[in-house]
């Protein structure tokens, strides 16, 4: 493997009025200071720097720009600065801003205290975060505390406060978040944890979901919900990476989230961490043949393509699972996992798409089947599964197409049953707003299983789901074939509003006649 070549160096210091240090003199601006390095230019009304320090001090009014982002505030002390040698220290820097507001075009955050270190991360103080481009919105998230973890990003939040049009929400004494891009949407969404459905099998369904750390780095979400027809329900997911990052690549979004987590990574090499805070990326040219359209529907998708990731990974994911709603074609029942244990593990193909894929896990787990019989099957069960991805075959910048080959073998303790199938998946884009995603899953089973949650997927279908967007409005839809049969017997509408910091979205589901509302907030999202 070719090593990768050095990356330019950083680009020097450039200072208004350029003055000569001595290693025991400092320097003053009275009347007005500007600082340039690379793209990132900073202005305020005096500055003071203390070469023995390392220290400049900007204050009155302070403005720093990079790109199309922006922020105000009134003190910003920085240290680590060599003016000198007009170069960053690189054992390590910090900086400490006062009365902070920060503008770009996916946020806006107020706060009275935002410090950051190269070697602890970010900290803010009477932060108030507003998830849109506007200062003022629909909704707002507060919090008295706010810290960063080192080389993640990960957000640590302690009294927040979620408001809606002015009314509290909820207040959470501590939440847990990870900023990051979202491709799907260009831009970046956070779920928020209310949920609210109707349905035909569980009524008026409403809970709440919270993602959890438990220890030793795994992640874990927590849901449970109150129904009106069969009482209580609820699951609880934890998964741990035990090689690599199963996680699905993200293009790195050129925003002040983005160069906090990298000048923490340890591991990059001080250019990579620094040159964030100092390059303003032009947005990328819009790669449609790699958008899934519709992809947010409750219908499963079961026809999606593998996600992209660069290294081999193996994951560990556990679920007790009580009484959850189980719809599949015909067949209505409460599923339970008692618990269910899975391990799975990828090894990615060129361009880190497609590849191979394994999974071995089980359980013991339980049905109640709601066809009027009122059935219940208990059992343990074995499921082992390979797969095999293509890499993606590109239709130019507009579409793609993938090609899926798998085998599951399930073993229950007086029964087997074995699926093979072969999935195709397309994706179109004709805008960033308008396109169609389908596909086609063959498949053939051998066997018996005492379990109708396991048989109810075992035939071929045809999907087809599209997206558009008018105005503030977009409208998606989904469609779901079963080839044997030839009749359409699932479908679903989605309608999504664009407001200035939410998205709120009303879905139609036929299967189940099952309505449901979610809100996104489009500037963060949970693991």
């Amino acid at each position: 493997m070719m090593d990768q070549p050095p990356l330019p160096p950083l680009p020097p210091f450039k200072l208004t009025n350029p003055t000569v240090l001595t290693l025991r003199g400092d320097a003053r601006w009275d009347r007005e200071f500007s600082f340039v390095w690379g793209d990132l230019k900073l202005a305020s009304e005096k500055a003071h720097y203390v070469l023995k320090d390392k220290t400049l001090e900007a204050t009155g009014s302070v403005l720093a720009k990079l790109g199309t982002e922006r922020i105000e505030g009134k003190n910003l002390k920085i240290g680590g600065l060599d003016l000198a040698t007009k170069s960053l220290d690189k054992g390590g820097f910090s900086f400490f801003f006062s009365e902070a507001k920060l503008f770009s075009p996916v946020i806006h955050l107020a706060a009275g205290e935002l410090r950051f270190s190269s070697e602890t991360g970010a900290e803010a103080r009477r932060l108030l975060f507003v998830p849109g481009p506007e200062p003022r919105g629909e909704i707002e998230i507060s919090a008295d505390r706010v810290r960063s973890q080192p080389g993640s990003g990960r957000l640590f939040l302690e009294n927040a406060t979620v408001r809606l049009l002015g009314n509290r929400l909820i207040t959470l004494p501590k939440l847990a978040l990870t900023p990051r891009y979202d491709k799907q949407r260009q831009g970046q969404s956070l779920d928020l944890p209310i949920l609210y459905r109707t349905s035909r099998v569980s009524g008026v369904a409403a809970g709440v979901r919270l993602p959890f750390a438990p220890v030793g780095g795994a992640q874990g979400i927590f849901l449970v919900e109150s129904t009106t027809k069969q009482s209580w329900n609820a699951l609880v997911t934890v998964r741990r990476e035990l090689l690599g990052q199963a996680k699905s690549l993200e293009p790195e979004a050129p925003s002040l989230f983005t160069g906090l987590r990298n000048s923490t990574q340890k591991e990059r090499s001080f250019e990579e961490r620094v040159r964030p805070f100092i390059v303003a990326r032009p947005p990328a040219a819009a790669d449609l043949s790699v958008r899934r359209y519709a992809a947010s529907l409750s219908s499963p998708a079961t026809l999606d393509p593998l996600p992209r990731q660069t290294t081999p990974s193996l994951t560990l994911n556990a679920a007790v699972e009580s009484n959850r709603e189980f719809v599949r074609r015909s067949g209505f029942l409460l599923r339970s996992r008692l618990p269910e244990a899975l391990l799975t593990g990828r090894v990615p193909g060129q361009r880190g798409e497609g590849g191979w894929l394994a999974t071995l896990g089980g359980g013991p787990a339980q049905e109640k089947r709601l066809d009027g019989s009122g059935k219940q099957v208990k059992a343990n069960r074995l499921v082992a599964a390979l797969g095999w991805e293509a890499p993606r075959f590109r239709l130019g910048r507009q579409g793609q197409a993938n090609v899926f080959l798998g085998q599951t073998e399930q073993r229950y303790p007086r029964a087997h049953y074995s699926i093979s199938e072969l999935r195709l998946s397309t994706d179109y884009g004709f805008s960033l707003q308008t396109g169609l995603s389908g596909g086609l899953a063959l498949r053939r089973a051998k066997g018996q299983s005492p379990f109708l949650f396991d048989t109810l997927e075992a035939v071929n279908e045809a999907q087809l789901r599209g997206q558009t967007q008018v105005g503030s409005l977009t409208i998606a839809l989904l469609g779901r074939w079963d080839i044997q049969s030839h009749q359409l017997f699932d479908s679903e509408v989605a309608l999504g509003w664009r407001g200035k910091t939410i998205e709120p979205r009303l879905t139609w589901r036929r299967q189940n006649q099952q309505l449901g509302f979610t809100i996104n907030l489009p500037a963060l999202t949970g693991f």
